[in-house]
């Protein structure tokens, strides 16, 4: 990968001394790839058997064979090609990694290697790539993973491991999410692959405390494919740093959680990493009444700032989203906070809530006014805002997403009530990039047609950009808004074949709670 001269932990392997070759194919830049958990532990776990070599590739730009960072091999030569994919957006670049590696796009079509997907985007809806993969992992990997290695191994058709596997899911045949027990026996990336530092990269050993979520966000695919909400001890978290810190050659850690603040045990961990003077970081810190007493603790770890998710200024819309959040412990956590040192802050909102209207976003003008208050100085604060994007799997999958000119208007609404505070660092994603992901997302297995439009577009000299998706839909007669599919609440919805997570009945009562149909 250019750039990049020197990693540690790398496995390099001769591939003429193992069975199976797994290609680990993420399909976003070099510096997305490694910041992610899934890929460090999935590397380690693979090279771990010795009947295995496992070597990364990472998308590099569209039309550009990628190559392993091990050997520089295309992935052609690999018995197994598995593809991690966290976002839907990932998608036409998974497609461009094997069309421009000359491998055969349609599974029904092709020899080999054998094509798998998993990650979170997978869970919650693999329909609109079924044409294309082989094999894909559906829910938590760990405990399906080695059978799943052993049967591609011995030449075993994917089909058949997915009949007889939890966690493994072919078109058409009902499948059970994959879902590990107990977090404390999990395993956990201890030797973790990562640049040495000086390369343009802020290496830090990453440490899952805790997955899932109990708190029931209705947009929220991790507090619904992942619940319920399990733990690492503090005794087990000791246990992963002492031997994974000196391994990895790092000193800081970066703290993966969705609900660390829910942990028991936060304050020990903290406090036994801050005692032996590792840094530490947390990607974001949820408001609760105990949030105000570990700020001190962040800050002793390094930490300088803080992201919250509000998600909005409005009570009421956070009820209907089911995201209590009370303001008064937000400002007692933000002026904890600025005691501490902590001097920069990021907020995250959401634009196209159900029964939302003009007045809810007005009252962003107060919330931030009383951020200020607590001592942050508006130019050290970001804002950032987002459309409510309908995913598979939440009581939002029957929503609709908010009107392009109706997110325009809040969205420029809300830029100038940051200006008129002096807050000038603020950021929305284009509504264009938040339709596709809405398509992508709720879609059944014909936008694989689609995807191949836009392959199409890209390989007659495209950059794979919103210019490709404007002309894709255009041929198609459709526009941004008018891309994603519109279900009832009696439709049957493409991944339900997929068992194991939440109830189709549990999800249309927090949605009909949620739009004020059902109490």
């Amino acid at each position: 990968m250019k750039g990049i001269t020197l990693e540690r932990n790398v496995v390099k392997k001769d591939h003429r001394k193992v069975r199976l070759r797994f290609a680990l194919a993420y399909p976003s830049p070099y510096s997305v790839g490694m910041s992610n958990l899934a890929v460090r532990l999935l590397y380690e776990l693979i090279n771990d058997r010795e009947d295995c070599l496992c070597e990364r590739f990472f998308f590099s730009g569209f039309r550009t064979p990628p190559l392993s960072l091990e050997s520089n091999l295309p992935l052609g030569v690999f018995d197994v090609v598995g593809f991690s994919l966290q976002h839907e957006i990932d998608y036409v670049r998974m497609l461009d990694m094997l069309d421009s590696s000359s491998i055969e796009l349609f599974a029904y079509r092709r020899k080999r290697p054998v094509v798998i997907a998993g990650g979170p985007a997978i869970s919650s809806n693999p329909s609109p790539l079924e044409d294309f993969v082989d094999l894909f992992v559906v829910g938590e990997s760990e405990p399906v993973l080695d059978h799943l290695l052993d049967g591609l191994s011995e030449g075993r058709d994917p089909r058949q491991l997915a009949g007889c596997l939890p966690g493994l899911y072919v078109s058409g045949i009902e499948a059970e999410r994959g879902r590990v027990e107990s977090l404390e026996d999990a395993p956990h990336a201890v030797r973790q692959v990562h640049p040495v530092s000086g390369q343009g990269f802020s290496s830090t050993f990453l440490l899952e405390v805790s997955r899932g979520c109990n708190r029931g966000c209705r947009f929220c695919l991790e507090c619904y494919l992942y619940r319920p909400k399990r733990e690492r001890s503090f005794k087990r978290v000791r246990e992963i740093l002492e031997q994974g810190l000196p391994l990895s050659g790092l000193d800081r850690v970066t703290c993966i959680s969705s609900a660390f603040f829910d942990h028991r045990e936060i304050a020990d961990i903290l406090a036994w990493m801050r005692d032996r003077h590792i840094r530490y970081s947390l990607p974001s810190v949820r408001i609760s009444r105990t949030s105000g007493d570990v700020a001190e603790l962040l800050a002793a770890g390094g930490q300088r700032s803080i992201t919250i998710a509000p998600e909005s200024p409005s009570s009421r819309l956070r009820e209907v989203i089911n995201k209590p959040l009370d303001e008064s412990e937000m400002m007692g956590l933000l002026e904890e906070s600025c005691r501490a040192g902590i001097r920069s802050l990021k907020l995250y909102f959401m634009v196209g809530i159900p029964g939302e209207g003009m007045p809810d976003l007005e009252l962003l003008k107060p919330m931030l006014s009383g951020v200020i208050s607590t001592g942050f100085d508006p130019r050290s604060i970001h804002v950032s805002i987002n459309p409510m994007i309908p995913k598979g799997n939440t009581p939002f999958q029957w929503a609709r997403m908010v009107s392009e000119p109706e997110y325009r208007s809040r969205v420029s609404r809300a830029r100038k009530i940051c200006s008129e505070l002096g807050i000038r660092r603020f950021e929305s994603m284009d509504y264009r990039w938040g339709a596709v992901q809405a398509f992508l997302s709720t879609s059944g297995r014909g936008a694989s047609s689609v995807l191949l439009l836009a392959l199409k577009d890209i390989s007659e000299g495209g950059q794979g950009d919103l210019g490709t998706w404007r002309r894709v839909l255009k041929g198609m007669g459709k526009n941004f808004e008018t891309i994603q599919p519109v279900y009832s609440e009696e439709d049957p919805l493409p991944w339900e074949l997929i068992k194991g997570g939440p109830s189709r009945s549990l999800l249309l009562h927090e949605y009909l709670r949620a739009i004020g149909g059902q109490k």
